[in-house]
């Protein structure tokens, strides 16, 4: 303890000097009573202040041009390669379908080579820690007062669906064929060498496959990383398919960064003042009068069925419309039957019980400001997929500090039922009779075994985490300034 109170008070006489950078900013709110003073956060400003002071003179890695027309695989692309563990079969199989690398291609990589010391750049920081604890509030102030030009903030989740985009249009438009991740991590690279990553966390097989990859290369061309995670690097892709060939991954991850906790036992998104009902339960007819009387107030008292085009005017006489909208994006389509400016009203069935994916969220977050999400059941580990869009949406939404309205079966921190369900045998694993058939051609096309039940894809187990930030989320945006960033 008092080795920590002695952390704390230097951190306060380093703010005397630091008149830029996230230590400053964040000593200045603590006075001005924005933040509530935390040691924990305290600690974790001032390493990211000696990042912060270590960045700003340290020369950046130098834009290197990148030639997709060279298709040799022996040319400076291959510089970090390492070869995939004999046992990662799985990995290579789906690399391969993913790449679009036949056999004879795959037969044409190289021998690791062994990456220059001097082409590192500085360790970055890997904060890990509870929910709400502050983990992206210290990370934000340390992005925002960065003063270099080629850095980038973005959501684990946006990057990876980024990086897959990348690679479909190197196959589909550049028709590359050979190792697309040397080229797309010179990209990136060229466009940030300081990259901040929120909320990482691993749960698909696919994203699992391309990390090693894609953060040797990264780190070979001089890239800082900055992560924020619930998990502690040890911890990810925890019970996953093929595990053993991720490890590396982690230990590349420890081995480039600097690995912080910050644990203060407290939930800042709980403690939101100023909260607004935003979120009603159960699903009657009293939670419908209050969903309807706030679309109504949202769309100046313009209802009608969702076929039908409605107009309206505001105060300065610009016209309102209530109808569906389309969007489109990557070849895919999402209709919204309601929408009024930048506000929207969907059921759960519609988004969550329906196929969609992140990209499809991310792309609805940043069409709308606002969303009335209806009609939100319970979910069991039968409904994992309805509960992994859930979440999936919450974080897309979260993430654009979008307006959120619910109507409920119950609250919110029970709407994911944590008791198994007669699926699941006393381990957590599915059984062997119960498994469905997408289950059964997932494992046929991983070429799984009945002993992989126990893995996360199947138990459950990830959408359990990450339903725990969800909640906290969910919480954190009843607050009525909800919207506003540091």
């Amino acid at each position: 303890m008092q080795k920590l109170l002695l952390t704390v008070s230097t951190a306060r006489r380093s703010f005397t000097t630091a008149k830029t950078g996230p230590l400053h900013v964040y000593a200045a709110k603590v006075k001005q009573g924005a933040f509530r003073e935390d040691k924990h956060q305290w600690t974790t400003v001032e390493r990211l202040q000696s990042l912060h002071d270590t960045l700003v003179v340290h020369p950046p890695p130098a834009i290197v041009p990148v030639d997709y027309e060279d298709s040799d695989p022996k040319g400076p692309h291959r510089v970090g390669l390492e070869k995939m563990d004999d046992e990662a079969n799985v990995f290579k199989t789906l690399y391969g379908f993913l790449s679009g690398n036949t056999r004879k291609q795959k037969k044409r990589q190289q021998e690791s080579q062994i990456v220059p010391a001097e082409m590192y750049g500085p360790k970055g920081l890997y904060l890990h820690g509870d929910v709400g604890t502050g983990k992206t509030m210290t990370m934000d102030l340390f992005y925002h007062s960065l003063g270099i030009p080629r850095k980038r903030r973005v959501h684990f989740h946006a990057f990876m669906l980024d990086v897959h985009r990348r690679v479909h249009q190197l196959r589909e438009e550049r028709h590359v064929n050979y190792d697309p991740i040397p080229p797309i991590a010179q990209e990136l690279a060229n466009n940030a060498w300081v990259l901040c990553f929120d909320e990482l966390q691993v749960t698909d097989i696919a994203d699992a496959m391309l990390l090693r990859r894609l953060f040797s290369e990264l780190y070979a061309r001089g890239v800082v990383t900055v992560v924020t995670s619930n998990r502690p690097p040890e911890e990810l892709y925890k019970n996953g398919l093929q595990r053993k060939s991720f490890l590396p991954t982690i230990e590349l991850l420890k081995s480039r960064n600097i690995v912080h906790p910050l644990d203060s036992g407290i939930d800042y998104r709980q403690q939101a003042r100023g909260a607004e009902q935003v979120f009603f339960h159960p699903l009657n007819a009293e939670t419908s009068a209050s969903i309807d009387s706030i679309w109504a107030s949202i769309t100046k008292g313009k209802e009608g069925k969702s076929s039908t085009t409605l107009s309206a005017t505001t105060n300065d006489g610009t016209p309102i419309t209530v109808s569906p909208r389309t969007m489109t994006f990557l070849g895919r389509t999402l209709t919204i039957p309601e929408t009024c400016e930048r506000s929207a009203k969907a059921s759960f069935k519609l988004l969550c019980g329906s196929p969609h994916s992140a990209a499809d969220f991310l792309q609805l977050a940043s069409h709308f400001d606002t969303l009335i999400l209806t009609d939100v059941p319970k979910m069991s580990l039968t409904q994992r997929n309805e509960a992994r869009r859930f979440i999936t949406l919450i974080d897309a939404l979260y993430e654009n500090k979008a307006k959120m309205y619910m109507s409920s079966e119950t609250e919110a921190s029970l709407l994911l039922v944590g008791d198994q369900d007669d699926t699941t045998s006393s381990s957590g694993a599915k059984k062997e009779r119960d498994l469905t058939p997408a289950d059964r051609q997932l494992m046929d096309d991983l070429k799984l075994e009945l002993s992989h039940l126990t893995s996360s894809i199947f138990t459950g187990s990830e959408e359990a985490f990450a339903f725990q930030r969800a909640v906290s989320r969910l919480v954190e945006m009843q607050g009525s300034n909800w919207g506003t960033r540091v």
